[in-house]
């Protein structure tokens, strides 16, 4: 009944389900209760005072959130000392710049932001950008402390879910015959008493309300919070104890967004949003999309535009200017007036690329000729596609329109295309696999392809002197180059040599190998 008490300090209008330690549905509320002891009105006079004390001893907590990620999958976890409550967000897959987490930061208002140190650098920059940005602390904790098994043990030990609610005194029962589940397995003590069976029932009790043990991301972010949970309470009351079973944690509870839906593995197979298929070959292990929502609706043309109507899917937008911005843009592309610039718009979508994995290749130096020459058609189809935009009948009042035509910036574009087309040479670059600079753009770098295409003449000479201090015995001699090794000057087979196992050099001279 206390954990009841509680969300009168709470300033959400809607408290969302969770299931306190007397096991009971919280946000149910006070009037539609029925009070069969005449002592109604002491308890309500003693439960407003512990919720007075417990609202000033809870009011002083702090907000905790605990964040991972792996190879573009994120799972958080963050407790509302207001409540009591671990909110969590199973596994899903996360946009390249990480705006769910972002999201989730901005709703729950976190006073300190921990994350493992072996999480993706993006979701790093997202949380240290956050940090600073607000003044909120962040650590990164070491990788062990964000393992699946051990943040399932961590929570599955919580008495939140270890121990059977007491059945109220208050309500009338037969001590021969249980009426409820929960009071039948309180009867069985020697067996409710046994630690196995506890962890069992604590097991079956939290599939109840969250899929969080079947993401290993979340429960990882569980782990680390528990454990950073009973640190602060060790420091603060200096107790011997530092398990988790003491811990003021009354309930676990789905996250759910304010502008998102949040939907788990569950209702998107129930509801077939998504549908792999084996491929038809035994030979390959790769899947294909089958008949679902998401294969339906999908008529891409890029890449990234795939991405996008996935994590549409996935996340389900609840923001009423959001969804009339969707409806209105495709309204506008349907009309009779817009159908040839929308084919038009269609093929030059087409041929843009993935342009931030380009990008990527560039930053780090690994771009092949293909990247910039898919940056010269970025910059061209860009370009064919502001233009289509503007003939658009009505496009002016789209708001996704306006957001294109203010974000496309063509002279920046035909001055990119401009700059690699006069520095890149095409053709020697395609005769040689590999991207080559034309001339008379840098001086330096001419000099070196002059000497390195005169090699040849450069390997005679060498020849020809080495030719003046090699014994008469050796007839022809080979110098070659190798970029990784230098000068490799190769000599004939001597007979003696082919009979002897040993093989005596010359001086100064350094043997390596011997080939046919």
């Amino acid at each position: 009944m206390p954990a009841r008490a509680r969300f009168s300090a709470t300033k959400r209008k809607k408290p969302e389900p969770s299931i306190d330690h007397a096991g009971t549905d919280s946000s149910q509320p006070e009037d539609k209760k029925v009070r069969w002891d005449k002592g109604s009105e002491s308890q309500e006079h003693n439960r407003a005072e512990a919720t007075s004390d417990d609202e000033t001893s809870i009011s002083t907590g702090k907000v905790y959130l605990a964040a991972v990620s792996q190879l573009g999958r994120v799972g958080c976890s963050y407790y509302d000392p207001i409540e009591g409550v671990i909110r969590v967000m199973e596994d899903t897959q996360e946009s390249r710049h990480f705006d769910l987490i972002k999201m989730v930061l901005d709703q729950a208002s976190p006073d300190i932001v921990l994350t493992s140190s072996r999480s993706d650098e993006e979701l790093i920059d997202a949380l240290r950008e956050y940090t600073d940005r607000l003044g909120v602390s962040l650590q990164i904790r070491p990788f062990k402390e964000f393992t699946p098994t051990k943040g399932r043990s961590k929570l599955l030990s919580l008495r939140l879910l270890t121990e059977f609610p007491v059945a109220d005194e208050s309500t009338p029962k037969s001590d021969a015959v249980p009426t409820n589940a929960y009071e039948f397995m309180q009867h069985r003590k020697a067996i409710t008493g046994d630690p196995a069976t506890q962890r069992w029932n604590a097991s079956i009790r939290l599939s109840n309300f969250t899929a969080a043990d079947s993401s290993p991301l979340c429960m990882s972010s569980i782990g680390a919070l528990i454990d950073h949970l009973v640190r602060e309470r060790v420091a603060r009351d200096l107790d011997d104890d530092q398990s988790s079973d003491n811990l003021d944690i009354r309930g676990i509870q789905a996250l759910s967004l304010s502008q998102e839906m949040q939907m788990n593995a569950d209702a998107l197979h129930s509801l077939q949003i998504f549908e792999s298929e084996s491929h038809a070959s035994v030979h390959s292990d790769r899947t294909k999309e089958g008949l679902s929502l998401f294969g339906t609706l999908n008529a891409t043309q890029t890449t990234l535009g795939r991405a996008l109507l996935r994590t549409w899917l996935l996340r389900p937008s609840m923001s009423i200017p959001v969804i009339t911005d969707r409806h209105d843009a495709v309204e506008c592309f349907l009309l009779p007036e817009n159908l040839a610039s929308a084919t038009v718009m269609q093929g030059n979508l087409k041929g843009i690329k993935n342009v931030p994995k380009i990008l990527g290749s560039l930053k780090v130096g690994k771009a092949k000729l293909t990247d910039w020459q898919d940056i010269v058609k970025f910059a061209f189809h860009a370009t064919m596609l502001k233009d289509a935009l503007s003939e658009l009948h009505l496009g002016t009042c789209v708001n996704i329109v306006k957001k294109l035509l203010s974000a496309l910036h063509v002279a920046s574009f035909k001055e990119l295309g401009t700059a690699i087309n006069e520095i890149i040479d095409w053709e020697e670059s395609a005769t040689s696999d590999r991207v080559c600079v034309r001339p008379h753009i840098d001086e330096e770098l001419d000099n070196r392809k002059h000497v390195y295409h005169g090699i040849d003449s450069v390997l005679s000479k060498v020849a020809e002197q080495i030719a003046t201090v090699v014994p008469p015995t050796f007839s022809s001699l080979n110098v070659v180059y190798f970029p990784q090794l230098g000068y490799l000057i190769c000599l004939p087979m001597l007979e003696e040599w082919q009979s002897d196992m040993t093989i005596h050099g010359l001086d100064d001279w350094t043997f390596q190998f011997s080939s046919a």
